[in-house]
């Protein structure tokens, strides 16, 4: 008897120890999968008043309609930073600005922008806005279009911000800035505005570094790039272009107080396979650069791009502008591992691109001419250091393309030579401190010399941290805020955020993306504009709770709510889940507590002395049965 009692606890262990490191399954009644949230689940759910700004997203993430809120009309500003501004690399004040357009004011909304961003008109047309994968109106329908509003306004704009612009008095100090990019186009403008003289010298006869020669004018149209450089210029910058610097140190012999690397990363990385020495490979860096000055060569009907980034999908694009009939890109992994912009992809779709996934280049050969790309299928195995799934080869699974021309877009460097004088890691970048300085003193290093190949906000972001440290340097106290905005009144809302859905983009016509150069992207209407701003949900703002009621009843306790909530105003307990339950078995619903008191859950404020998700019963009291037609919908809701 013992032994056999043994056995049977054991067994039950092992049992319980395997549902134990099991993820639970959580289904509606009757028995159907629920999608999930990521990161809380639980049976007691807990909303912290303290925390919700009234934005209603809990309420629409909600499957089966078990939460209600009312909220006060008049909101009140909780000094939250919301997550669009958090996730930018500039920390350009987002939710703001697109109030002040949704109010009608896209002057306002440009000052708001200007506050933290010398390069608004660039962002506006090619930012790779990270601002939008963080809003939080994502979690009910889609993002705010945060960069085509940031469009919208600078093209309506009057210039009114150039009111409020203060200059501090000239400071005897000069600064020499190598390259003409976005971090060294940042670094310039505040040092000016903190009252240093600044000489920029670039090797390109025009400014923008890789927002010139890097991206195609379909996308960023030259006089957009020089309305922006102007201002600078106005301010009193020195550029002297075609002019290579070799030893930039040797400035500070010269009489320069302070020297700034920002040179780029205009170097293209190879295919890395045999035969890629053919002159018929053409890097994609170099392709995008030679089309940009007109040294167009040429490049056949069959075009393909090897890589998965946004230098990828401007190449292909480009090509197929050249006169390519047969554009495709090889990515060695999915679609949804791509790290180009989706809209870009998107894009290049509706224009007729084709895309191979979990395909890999072998080697690139010549056979009678005809120039050869073999290639292998892929499949994903093990994550990688980056947290994706490694591509893996698959035996036998090698295929043959007839091409023209083949360009690896997989990855860009910077090249900083030896006389620079500076530490490098094995990539060419540049190394500094948090306050980007290198180990010489007075010698800063900002941009893709430094990140890699980078995005043009990240770029500004540094450039406006080195313009900070340097102003320090140089004996000022790195102050570099500005403050052009006039200030906005608080927008009124009448219960939930607009309903509306993301607004329509709008292109030019096919032959013109086809043939032509001009800018793909429309620009929006002033009532459109409007309309997609009031969309914003204000995660900057609190509209105070009237009233939040969780129907009981119908909450099985998925967590959504928890995981769309963008202030974890809401949280899962920690508790024991069944795998499987029906909703009466764990719940009473609160219409059927009678002259009860109201659950601690529902209105925490009753007895703040309680332990949180403590229910107030009163149990002299009998339950009374529900209604009849209550138990009648319910047995409709199951069926």
């Amino acid at each position: 008897m013992t032994r056999h009692f043994g056995q049977g606890m054991l067994k039950g262990m092992k049992v319980t120890l395997k549902n134990l490191i099991r993820g639970p399954i959580t289904t509606q009644y009757p028995e159907q999968k629920l999608n999930l949230a990521k990161r809380e689940r639980g049976i007691s759910l807990v909303w912290d008043k303290d925390k919700c700004i009234g934005c209603y997203t809990c309420e629409s993430a909600c499957p089966h309609g078990s939460i209600h809120i009312e909220t006060e009309s008049t909101p009140v500003e909780t000094g939250n930073t919301a997550p669009c501004v958090k996730k930018c690399p500039a920390h350009v004040d987002a939710a703001k600005y697109v109030r002040a357009i949704g109010q009608g004011d896209p002057s306002e909304a440009v000052a708001i922008i200007r506050e933290r961003l010398p390069l608004p008109s660039v962002c506006a047309y090619i930012c790779a806005h990270p601002c939008e994968s963080a809003c939080s109106r994502g979690s009910i329908d889609a993002p705010v279009a945060i960069r085509k509003l940031k469009r919208y306004a600078i093209e309506n704009e009057d210039g009114s911000w150039m009111k409020n612009v203060k200059n501090k008095p000239a400071s005897g100090k000069a600064v020499a800035i190598i390259g003409a990019g976005p971090a060294g186009l940042t670094a310039a403008y505040y040092l000016l505005r903190a009252g240093h003289k600044v000489t920029i010298f670039e090797d390109l006869p025009k400014p923008g570094g890789m927002m010139l020669v890097g991206i195609p004018r379909y996308r960023l149209p030259e006089d957009i790039l020089m309305k922006d450089v102007k201002v600078i210029e106005d301010m009193g910058c020195e550029f002297k272009y075609n002019t290579r610097i070799e030893d930039p140190q040797a400035l500070l012999k010269q009489g320069y107080d302070a020297l700034l690397l920002a040179t780029g990363a205009h170097e293209a990385g190879g295919l890395g396979v045999p035969g890629e020495e053919d002159p018929r490979v053409y890097g994609g860096a170099y392709f995008l650069k030679d089309v940009t000055f007109g040294r167009n060569r040429p490049i056949g009907d069959r075009v393909v791009i090897v890589g998965g980034g946004n230098t990828a999908i401007d190449c292909c694009r480009t090509a197929l502008r050249l006169g390519a009939k047969d554009v495709r890109v090889l990515y060695r992994r999915t679609k949804s591992e791509m790290p180009a912009d989706p809209l870009e992809v998107e894009d290049a779709v509706d224009e007729g691109i084709k895309f191979q996934f979990l395909v890999s280049p072998v080697k690139v050969y010549d056979e009678n001419g005809q120039f050869k790309m073999e290639c292998q299928e892929m499949r994903l195995g093990a994550e990688d250091a980056s947290g994706r799934r490694r591509p893996e080869p698959i035996p036998g699974s090698n295929f043959v393309l007839d091409v023209d021309t083949v360009i690896p877009a997989t990855s860009q460097y910077p090249i900083v030579p030896d006389s620079f004088g500076v530490t490098k890691d094995r990539s060419s970048r540049i190394q500094v401190d948090k306050e980007m300085a290198t180990e010489v003193p007075g010698v800063y290093a900002a941009g893709d010399n430094v990140l890699g190949p980078a995005t043009v906000i990240e770029a500004v972001a540094q450039g406006r941290i080195a313009a900070s440290s340097i102003d320090k340097y140089l004996g000022g106290d790195g102050n570099i805020e500005e403050h052009l905005a006039k200030g906005l009144p608080l927008p009124e809302r009448e219960g939930a955020p607009s309903s509306e859905y993301l607004h329509k983009f709008e292109y030019i016509d096919e032959e013109r993306r086809h043939n032509t150069f001009d800018s793909v992207e429309l620009s929006w209407a002033k009532e459109v504009a409007e309309a997609e701003a009031n969309r914003c949900i204000r995660c900057d703002l609190k509209y105070p709770v009237t009233k939040y009621e969780l129907k009981g009843g119908q909450c099985i306790y998925c967590s959504l709510c928890v995981e769309s909530c963008p202030f974890d105003a809401l949280y899962a307990s920690n508790e024991y889940e069944r795998a499987t339950y029906t909703v009466k078995d764990q719940t009473l619903d609160k219409e059927y507590l009678g002259a009860a008191p109201k659950s601690s859950y529902f209105h925490p404020e009753l007895d703040e002395t309680l332990p949180e998700q403590t229910l107030l019963l009163n149990l002299d009291k009998d339950i009374p049965e529900p209604k009849e037609e209550a138990a009648e919908g319910e047995k409709k809701e199951a069926k």
